[in-house]
């Protein structure tokens, strides 16, 4: 599976957590307290926007408005939808991969930035299930192209950027799902914060 298609399935993923919210929930804390559920997944949605503008030079959300985790005040399911178009169309060049890009994190090209904005809608499809009781396991089809991911995102110098969570040790009989969200500083058994 190449790496747009990957992408593709991350945002799916987050798009249905968040397409399955319901207005009671969102203002439930999350596991990354104090951020609510509308919080999170508005940040979620928007760091979307974010990276693909990062590498096609559209800033259509502000860096403030996404690491702030504004809420987004409208329709959480519409606006799931919209980005999740949005973002991919704008990754649909395929000379974005070829590229070299300016980053926060200095000049990468865009075959290693798109696993940024991957790992971090996987990660937050897990953080709105787990954070609402509910459990979310990957497809066994995709579990290769996600550990592709996490390897090349989940790594010492990612959580040295704060990229990334520190490792939490598994328990035993973990899934493959869980097992690649450990790697991400994800875990069912406790809530934590960020």
């Amino acid at each position: 599976m190449d790496q747009v298609a990957t992408l593709e399935f991350a945002i799916g993923e987050l798009r249905r957590e968040v397409e399955t919210l319901d207005d009671a929930e969102l203002d439930t804390v999350t596991n990354c307290a104090p951020w609510t559920v509308r919080r999170l997944a508005s940040h979620a949605l928007n760091n979307q926007l974010l990276w693909a503008g990062i590498v096609t030079g559209q800033q259509t959300v502000s860096p403030e408005e996404t690491m702030g985790a504004v809420p987004y005040d409208g329709d959480l399911a519409t606006y799931a939808s919209e980005v999740a178009e949005r973002t991919m169309a704008m990754w649909c060049d395929a000379e974005l991969l070829t590229g070299v890009h300016m980053t926060p994190f200095g000049e990468l090209p865009g075959s290693v930035v798109i696993n940024f904005p991957t790992i971090d809608a996987l990660c937050h499809a897990w953080d709105l299930s787990t954070s609402l009781g509910r459990r979310l396991e990957f497809p066994p089809e995709w579990i290769p192209a996600i550990t592709g991911v996490v390897e090349a995102t989940c790594t010492d110098v990612a959580r040295e950027h704060d990229l990334i969570k520190s490792i939490v040790l598994l328990e035993p009989g973990a899934s493959d799902t869980e097992r690649l969200m450990a790697q991400a500083g994800r875990s069912r058994a406790a809530v934590r914060t960020s």
